[in-house]
């Protein structure tokens, strides 16, 4: 691991532990084994090492996102198994411990940090739900859901739920289990996506 890579998960674990205003440029240095002007080799300053990890983080998240023709395929099969192969690709990711540390260090940084503020809102929040805008249009072209219904409220409707499930397990309930964390969301964004999805469904489908 060279030095940079050192500075970015040193930068992680600090983060998320002290807050960003918590942690100096010299802390991360000291970490890492390396002299404080030698953090400037490799990121402008503290401001565009976070901004890395914001990069980073959405970066990953597409990187194992369900392609539109193959969700189409998934929804053939029906929206149970639709939506569970969404969500088990959403969690195998978000499982990875630094993964873990960065959605907790964006729920904190949010309150008094412009940059990871603006970050929540257009790549956490807005990017996903016009996501699934895209996804009810498409169960509207395949004769699965009411044609008038409004698919921007359902969207927003089905992931401010999610959102909030995980702001209460990264930010009220900080530490309870992961892995209970983990299967109680499943089981409850399921049943809630099958009300929404039930709510505005054609008659006869499943």
């Amino acid at each position: 691991m060279n030095n940079k890579e050192k500075i970015f998960n040193v930068s992680i674990d600090l983060f998320s532990k002290y807050g960003f205003d918590g942690v100096s440029v010299r802390q991360i240095a000291g970490e890492v084994g390396i002299k404080e002007s030698s953090i400037y080799n490799h990121y402008s300053s503290k401001q565009a090492i976070m901004n890395s990890i914001l990069d980073y983080y959405v970066e990953e998240m597409i990187s194992d996102e369900i392609a539109l023709d193959q969700a189409s395929l998934n929804l053939d099969k029906g929206f149970d198994f639709f939506y569970k192969a969404g969500c088990d690709a959403f969690l195998t990711k978000l499982r990875e411990e630094r993964m873990m540390k960065i959605t907790r260090l964006f729920f904190i940084e949010s309150y008094h940090n412009d940059d990871v503020r603006n970050f929540l809102k257009k790549s956490v929040i807005e990017a996903p739900i016009e996501g699934w805008i895209v996804l009810f249009n498409l169960m509207k072209e395949k004769n699965l859901i009411e044609k008038d219904c409004d698919v921007r409220q359902l969207s927003e409707s089905f992931f401010y739920y999610g959102m909030f499930l995980l702001y209460e397990h990264f930010f009220l309930n900080y530490p309870e289990d992961d892995d209970k964390f983990f299967d109680d969301f499943l089981a409850k964004t399921e049943k809630h996506a099958k009300t929404i999805f039930n709510s505005v469904k054609i008659e006869g489908i499943q």
